[in-house]
């Protein structure tokens, strides 16, 4: 079995990413099926919102994870809920945390929080965060990701937060300090809400807006170590042999190695094999061909694999099983 498949620190994750429509979740399912078989307790979770990791296993499958099989569960989750509840829980903390601004009503604005750019990315990496914390509980977790460019910018996201977030701990750090300077000249601020006094903050200690921005920056931090660790992550691209699939993969390549993001495998998904030639489908072969040499030379050190076109769709534990082990290898 390929070493960067199996657990090494703790737990593996995998996400198995792709273009629409390439095999991206049958790929995903094999390879569970596969680490399952061979002893892995394994949690395979869709986070596609065109779920079809339930029709592949032929299953009905929901939030919560499922059991498919020994050592595999399987569970769908709800995007439009997930995004729901991580609205409101921003809405709540941030109302918390400037309750004092009520009297200047600034309450009616965190609402525009529902319609701002991003909340689905942030929303998707909430999700995994989720299910990282509680690793431990599996040996190896595999991500069935949405299209690739939703899928780089939630795995993106923790980088960029950390920069972000760090600039605004210094920002509020600042104000704070300058709060500190008004208050020994006009002594401390206070504020009367619902019956309650409430102090103005001064120091970092005493800042829940502080705190929340300290806590948010370990939990990214958090998972952008899983996600650099090549002992603990590994994403594998899914392609047919087409020139668009292709182009897209490399990009996606670029992507994840500026994020120190380990890529360790190409899955060329519905390759052509023929016993005879035949004629009508030449230039497809030919294009398939040119196709399969550049994969070679655009991914070194990448490993590639070839999935052959198969008769009939793989849906079924048995298909899958098959598959799975030309992925993972014996």
């Amino acid at each position: 079995m390929r070493e960067f498949l199996t657990p090494k620190e703790g737990f593996r994750v995998i996400f198995v990413i792709g273009k629409g429509g390439v095999g991206k979740t049958t790929s995903s399912a094999s390879i569970s099926v596969a680490l399952a078989k061979a002893g892995y307790r394994t949690l395979i979770v869709s986070l596609d919102p065109a779920h079809n990791l339930g029709d592949v296993f032929m299953e009905k499958l929901s939030d919560k994870p499922r059991e498919i099989i020994d050592n595999l569960y399987a569970s769908e989750l709800d995007m439009e809920g997930m995004i729901k509840g991580y609205l409101e829980h921003l809405e709540k903390n941030l109302k918390n945390m400037y309750r004092y601004l009520t009297v200047i009503n600034l309450e009616k604005y965190f609402e525009v929080l529902r319609y701002s750019p991003g909340i689905e990315e942030y929303a998707t990496l909430e999700a995994i965060r989720e299910i990282l914390v509680k690793g431990d509980e599996w040996d190896v977790i595999v991500f069935d990701t949405p299209p690739t460019g939703l899928t780089l910018r939630v795995l993106a996201l923790p980088r960029i937060s950390l920069v972000w977030t760090e600039k605004l701990i210094d920002i509020r750090k600042k104000i704070l300090e300058r709060r500190r300077a008004i208050t020994k000249i006009q002594g401390e601020q206070k504020f009367v809400i619902d019956g309650e006094e409430i102090k103005l903050p001064t120091r970092e200690e005493e800042d829940a807006v502080m705190r929340e921005l300290k806590a948010y920056r370990d939990e990214i931090k958090f998972v952008e170590d899983v996600l650099t660790n090549p002992n603990k992550t590994s994403v594998i691209a899914v392609m047919n042999p087409e020139f668009l699939p292709l182009y897209e993969t490399k990009r996606a390549y670029e992507s994840l190695k500026k994020f120190k993001i380990p890529f360790n495998m190409v899955v060329m998904n519905k390759v052509i094999k023929l016993k005879r030639e035949i004629p009508e489908i030449r230039v497809k072969l030919e294009a398939q061909e040119k196709v399969l040499s550049e994969v070679k030379r655009e991914f070194p050190g990448v490993e590639i694999v070839e999935i052959p076109m198969f008769q009939e769709e793989p849906r079924g534990i048995e298909w899958l099983s098959k598959v799975g082990e030309m992925i993972v290898g014996r």
